[in-house]
């Protein structure tokens, strides 16, 4: 089954995405772990297209344009999520990775959100697109 969603590229659609994921978990077929990683890297991702891809100076896409497609597969041995953005390309799995501090006191804002995506995620490969940007992440049922 495949199911999918187009947002607004605007924080405050991130209740849209999670509410979508809840339906889906609604449904069935996914576990509580399951559903939690999906909803921390939509999350991860999420923020990270609208903060750095959808910056207000990029004049390649107009306002009304600036939108995030997902989907979700999970008619196969894995659940797949894909997220597409058409904004500024970006490779997150490129960025140079920060540690998760092993120490409370160690802990800084922002920063571990690829860490966590690549923690909670079975897999991530990225894709450019002719304008933006796909992620696939792959995910236990």
């Amino acid at each position: 089954m495949i199911s999918q969603i187009t947002v607004q590229g605007k924080l405050d659609k991130l209740l849209n995405i999670n509410q979508w994921l809840d339906n889906l978990a609604d449904q069935g077929d996914l576990s509580k772990s399951a559903l939690f990683a999906m909803k921390l890297c939509c999350e991860e991702a999420f923020m990270n297209i609208v903060m750095h891809s959808y910056q207000p100076e990029n004049v390649l896409v107009q306002e009304e344009n600036k939108v995030v497609n997902l989907a979700v597969d999970k008619s196969t041995e894995n659940i797949i999520l894909l997220i597409e953005d058409n904004g500024t390309p970006f490779n997150p799995l490129e960025k140079e990775e920060k540690k998760i501090p092993s120490d409370l006191r160690d802990v800084q804002i922002g920063g571990l959100g690829i860490s966590l995506m690549k923690k909670f995620s079975k897999s991530i490969h990225y894709e450019p697109k002719n304008l933006g940007n796909r992620l696939i992440f792959q995910f236990q049922h």
